[in-house]
């Protein structure tokens, strides 16, 4: 019995860390980008968990999203997006957001920090925020630290470039999900409406996260643009 408590200890001791040291290592994970409707390949993207650092005091972790259109896909959508977010350790709040964002004519440099959990500030503007905010592109990785059961949802306070509101994000259940390393079993989680997937904002995403080494990997991507939904399919995993 005393064996079998210590083994149960240490499998919690195990996970626990294993969560807490998630964002600790670098990790770059790359994608191949197709438009949704015509299933076209138009470029490739990246996500990247860069060295933690500190900011204001506060203990952050790096995370980088960056989305480029290769020269088909410029004549049909042309994507030059690079964001750069900082999230607490202990809590991954949004601590500051550094976005340039390039699609089709129109370019848009943001940044803004969070000041004491209360207040944005954006390119100079203040505005208020809700406590416990997060940045909707670091939920991509995020995301599956918190435990949504099949079928239930959760409510999350985002902001994104001056600009903040409420979401529902729902566990749409299980699928085999094609990887470049083999057909996984894994899960959805998308942002709902009335209890129905939608893809109503610029900025939503749906992930869907496999298990690869024992860590849960975000292998596709929906995410809405300004005129459509752009795909996001793994292609490969660097340390």
């Amino acid at each position: 019995m005393k064996l079998i408590i210590i083994l149960v200890l240490s499998s919690f001791t195990l996970m626990a860390n294993s969560q807490n040291n998630r964002f600790d290592s670098k990790i770059k994970y790359e994608y191949n980008v197709y438009l949704e409707v015509l299933n076209l390949k138009l470029g490739e993207a990246s996500l990247s968990v860069k060295d933690p650092g500190i900011i204001d005091g506060i203990n952050v972790y790096h995370l980088n999203f960056n989305v480029r259109t290769t020269r088909l896909g410029d004549s049909i959508y042309k994507i030059r997006n690079k964001i750069d977010v900082w999230v607490n350790q202990e809590t991954l709040n949004v601590v500051k957001q550094n976005k340039n964002i390039r699609e089709l004519r129109k370019k848009k440099n943001s940044e803004t920090i969070i000041k004491n959990k209360e207040k944005g500030i954006t390119n100079g503007k203040e505005f208020m925020v809700k406590d416990n905010i997060f940045d909707p592109y670091s939920l991509i990785l995020i995301l599956s630290e918190f435990d949504i059961p099949n079928g239930q949802s959760k409510e999350f306070n985002i902001v994104d470039a001056g600009k903040s509101r409420e979401i529902e994000i729902k566990n749409l259940g299980t699928q085999i999900i094609k990887t470049p390393y083999g057909n996984k079993q894994g899960y959805t989680l998308s942002p709902v409406k009335n209890g129905q997937p939608v893809l109503k904002n610029k900025g939503d995403m749906e992930v869907s996260y496999v298990s690869i080494d024992d860590t849960l990997v975000p292998a596709k991507i929906l995410i809405k643009l300004g005129s459509g939904v752009i795909e996001l399919r793994l292609k490969k995993i660097r340390d």
